[in-house]
């Protein structure tokens, strides 16, 4: 079906920030919330039920509670959680919460709405007023006592549409208050089912049919026709009135969590977590996120953070988006960010924990040191103390010794922890083998043998692992009877259709012959490289800030402009020039490397290329323009790593590698470059050899590795097929 235009429930995700005050300086944030996570529908089949909002609502009640200063008597949840009927998420409980928001909110009070579950479409209720649907489609959330179509009054009984959305929040606008909604749902695109990942969308034809749907967009294509050409289309692309009214507002800003064509997702989260949960993708990663900043974070800065944390993770989709004049507004509008670290050491039965987990970037085998209660910035730590197992929101702990100071077994009860040292853990391709029902099984017994070796103490490390279930798979390889896919498990849960016509990379079909199955390790590690570089640069802990010793001031630009392109998820079109301006903020010298990963798996030296001298002086800067060339639509990414000046000069340039329709080689990693903390960390993840997998917050503070992603608008949408060596 045709994509609707943007609008405040098409897009999933919108912040609308209001420019009232938020009181005085020090004071906590004075707000309310209402959280709504809707699982079991009353009227829909079992199979059409979601996991995951009723954790993603606990996620955001710790995350304005425990992160923003909301009180939580000020907090009111609608989920099945709750276990009380006043309180399920159904319509009349709904518009019961939004209308006492409406009737109590304050001048200056921090309103937060947020909406997990399922979103749908239904034909426009009033297709020949003054604001018709672009469509002729409404747009809905679905509350939990949803109902099917109903042919006679021509609507989806207790569905909540977009007008009523905003008529609501228009009501607590009123109020003067600062409003900021996040709708985690889906209603665009095709409908994909597995046992790990499902979409938040009701597909076509369920909740109303399909003739009814199909008629409403043809009604709309008349009416636009009658239109006066060019203002009308322009007027209906700004969406609906919710999101129309809203963007005009100088105050307000909208961060969508996909396009209109895209879908969004929940799935198991964290991926290594032992306590994983169905999330909403965009849900778990924006307060992952939030959780982890040390500084405070603008609207654009949260978007373009969420797009790099997708790549890191090995995804291509969904796009968040940014619209509205005040983009760089900060998140929530806090005037003073809290302190980082409100980590804490607890006694418990098993031995010790912190209240503090993946989510936080605490990842298993980092380190924390342990203050004295009540010690000031200047103290030195009681001990030290390891992560034995990280779950979402807290870990297990044991003393250990540090830098040959040994381990302290009575630590300070309630004590103030700080991570000192960050495990990044391995960094592993996850592949599993799927195959079709007629395929030839003795292939897959091959495939098997040549990725997972019986004998892997007499082969050099891999970055490859086989994995049985494709839910912890990052790439599948998918046999079929003549032939043989390789794409990332992302592309693997959707169908053949939805494949082709996005910008995911998949390589095939290749022939199912001896020499495809001997080519496939080395492909797979090439791509293993790939992706390992992107997971470290979007990690967090190598990110350099304002605040650190050093971190990177990059701009990309478009054509001959010299104003930069806005931060999240850039397009070009194939043949269009691109300007990449880095520039040393720093007061002492950075050597610097830019390296771009295209989306064949390549791995180019962008910067320094032969002759080039790397080093750039405190205040200098450096453009460099090229020109994008692709033969299909991809996402394409930017790494910049920036090093500290010493003696010798530093660049990362023998981690390159060809893409996978050339011959392979492997980079020069006996280079000197590799043989620093950092360049160990970088070894590792390349070349499965390097002597660490984590690094010291003091080390981290002289290097940054950032990454940057924009997409390719190709000529034409050929499929990747490379020639197999």
């Amino acid at each position: 079906m045709r994509a609707p235009h943007t609008k405040l429930l098409v897009a999933m995700v919108a912040f609308l920030i209001g420019a009232i005050g938020l009181g005085a300086e020090h004071s906590p944030v004075r707000g309310r919330a209402l959280l709504i996570g809707c699982t079991k529908y009353d009227h829909l089949e079992p199979s059409l039920h979601l996991q995951g909002p009723a954790n993603d609502v606990a996620l955001m009640r710790d995350l304005l509670c425990q992160r923003f200063g909301f009180s939580s008597e000020q907090v009111v949840s609608l989920s099945e959680s709750t276990g009380q009927s006043e309180l399920r998420p159904t319509r009349a409980n709904i518009e019961r919460e939004f209308q006492r928001l409406g009737r109590e909110a304050i001048a200056g009070e921090q309103i937060v709405i947020f909406l997990a579950g399922h979103g749908s479409q239904q034909p426009d209720l009033n297709p020949s007023s003054d604001d018709p649907e672009p469509d002729g489609l409404d747009e809905l959330f679905l509350p939990a006592d949803v109902k099917v179509w109903d042919g006679g009054i021509g609507q989806v009984p207790n569905a909540i549409i977009d007008d009523e959305l905003h008529a609501w929040l228009t009501a607590i606008e009123r109020r003067r208050a600062a409003v900021t909604v996040i709708v985690d749902s889906c209603h665009s695109g095709t409908m994909t089912r597995g046992i790990e990942e499902r979409v938040r969308k009701i597909p076509p034809g369920i909740l109303v049919p399909i003739e009814g749907l199909a008629n409403a967009r043809q009604q709309a294509e008349l009416v636009r026709g009658q239109n006066v050409r060019g203002q009308a289309d322009r007027d209906n692309l700004r969406g609906s009135r919710t999101g129309e009214a809203m963007l005009d507002s100088p105050s307000v800003v909208a961060i969508y969590a996909a396009q209109s064509s895209e879908v969004t997702v929940e799935r198991l989260l964290p991926v290594d977590g032992e306590d994983r949960k169905p999330h909403g993708l965009l849900t778990y990663t924006l307060s992952q996120i939030l959780s982890r900043s040390s500084r405070p974070m603008t609207c654009r800065e949260l978007v373009q953070q969420i797009q790099t944390q997708y790549v890191g993770s090995g995804r291509s989709t969904p796009t968040p988006m940014i619209e509205g004049k005040d983009r760089d507004r900060e998140v929530f509008g806090v005037a003073v960010w809290p302190e980082r670290s409100r980590i804490v050491l607890t006694k418990t039965a098993r031995g010790a924990a912190i209240n503090a987990g993946i989510l936080h970037g605490v990842s298993q085998n980092s380190v924390l040191a342990v203050f004295p209660v009540g010690s000031d910035a200047q103290s030195k730590p009681a001990g030290h103390v390891r992560v034995q197992i990280a779950r979402t929101i807290d870990a297990d702990v044991v003393p250990c010794d540090v830098n040959g100071r040994p381990a302290t077994a009575n630590l300070p009860d309630s004590g103030r922890c700080e991570l000192v040292y960050t495990d990044v853990g391995t960094l592993h391709l996850r592949v599993a083998i799927t195959a079709e029902a007629n395929s030839d099984s003795k292939w897959i017994e091959r495939l098997k043998a040549v990725l997972q070796p019986k004998s892997p103490a007499t082969q050099r490390p891999s970055l490859v692992r086989l994995v049985d279930s494709t839910a912890e798979a990052d790439w599948l390889v998918r046999v079929g009877t003549r032939d043989v896919y390789l794409l990332p498990a992302e592309a693997g849960r959707s169908d053949e259709q939805d494949v082709r016509k996005s910008s995911l990379t998949s390589f095939g079909p290749l022939p199912l012959d001896p020499s495809t199955i001997e080519w496939l390790p080395s492909a797979l590690e090439r791509i293993a490289r790939a992706a390992n570089l992107k997971r470290l640069a979007a990690n967090e802990s190598l990110q350099g800030e304002p605040g650190d010793a050093i971190h990177i001031d990059l701009q990309i630009e478009r054509g001959d402009t010299k104003q930069a392109l806005a931060s999240e998820r850039l397009s070009f079109r194939d043949g269009e020039r691109m300007t990449i301006r880095f520039k040393n903020p720093c007061r002492f010298p950075v050597d610097l490397t830019l390296l771009h990963i295209d989306r064949d798996c390549g791995i180019t030296a962008v910067f320094p290329q032969q002759g080039e001298i790397n080093r750039l002086e405190p205040g200098n800067s450096i453009p460099i323009a090229t020109r994008v060339v692709a033969e299909s639509r991809g996402l394409e990414h930017l790494v910049a790593i920036a090093v500290k000046s010493e003696r010798e000069v530093i660049d990362f340039t023998c981690l390159t590698q060809p893409s996978l329709n050339a011959v392979k080689t492997r980079g020069q990693d006996n280079d000197s470059s590799l043989r620093s903390p950092l360049g160990e960390l970088l070894k590792q993840a390349v070349f499965a050899d390097g002597q660490t997998r984590g690094m010291k917050r003091t080390v981290v503070k002289a290097n940054s590795v950032q990454l940057w992603s924009w997409e390719i608008q190709p000529k034409d949408n050929s499929r990747n097929v490379p020639s197999v060596p």
